[in-house]
């Protein structure tokens, strides 16, 4: 029974661990396609994406008039980078790395700041929603690593005796 509980708990935090990971993908895939949209005419910006490649999506539509197209080729590029960065991050968190979780929130937190900077309060509040469910999944895999931790020194389970659950062999003293 009680290795059960402790299965259930270790599935559950896995559960969340991952729910939290993945906001990293989410991030990376909106991104990626607000920038594709963006450098190439749309007029449309998911909440969700990055304030850092919409800078530079802004920056290089502006040095496109100047400069041609190319530089909206490298922005995209550096878009793609930093997308998959984020990717990346996800990837490490599913697997159970904990600092990736920290990494990703830290940068997510930094790229809000630039929304901040530009006020555009909608994407920022959705950015601090997004950390707070990220840091669910860090807490729930540092929650789990925890449990790992203690069921590895938990000692091996008995086999079951003859003699019963409770009943213990009488010890056999010298014959006679």
């Amino acid at each position: 029974m009680f290795s059960n509980e402790l299965s259930y708990e270790a599935h559950d935090l896995q559960q969340r661990s991952k729910s939290g990971a993945r906001w990293f993908f989410w991030i990376a895939g909106l991104t990626t396609i607000t920038s594709i949209v963006s450098l190439f005419g749309g007029g449309f910006v998911f909440f969700l994406s990055l304030g850092t490649t919409q800078f530079v999506d802004g920056l290089a539509r502006g040095l496109s008039q100047e400069f041609g197209d190319a530089t909206k080729i490298v922005a995209l590029v550096f878009d793609v980078l930093v997308a998959g960065l984020f990717a990346l991050m996800g990837w490490f968190a599913l697997k159970g790395h904990i600092w990736s979780f920290i990494v990703g929130m830290s940068l997510f937190m930094l790229d809000a700041m630039i929304l901040l900077v530009f006020q555009i309060w909608l994407s920022f509040a959705f950015h601090l929603l997004v950390v707070f469910w990220i840091f669910k999944g860090f807490q729930a895999a540092r929650q789990l690593a925890a449990l790992e931790r203690r069921i590895q020194l938990m000692p091996p389970p008995q086999p079951p005796t003859e003699f019963g659950p409770d009943a213990s062999p009488v010890e056999a003293g010298p014959s006679a």
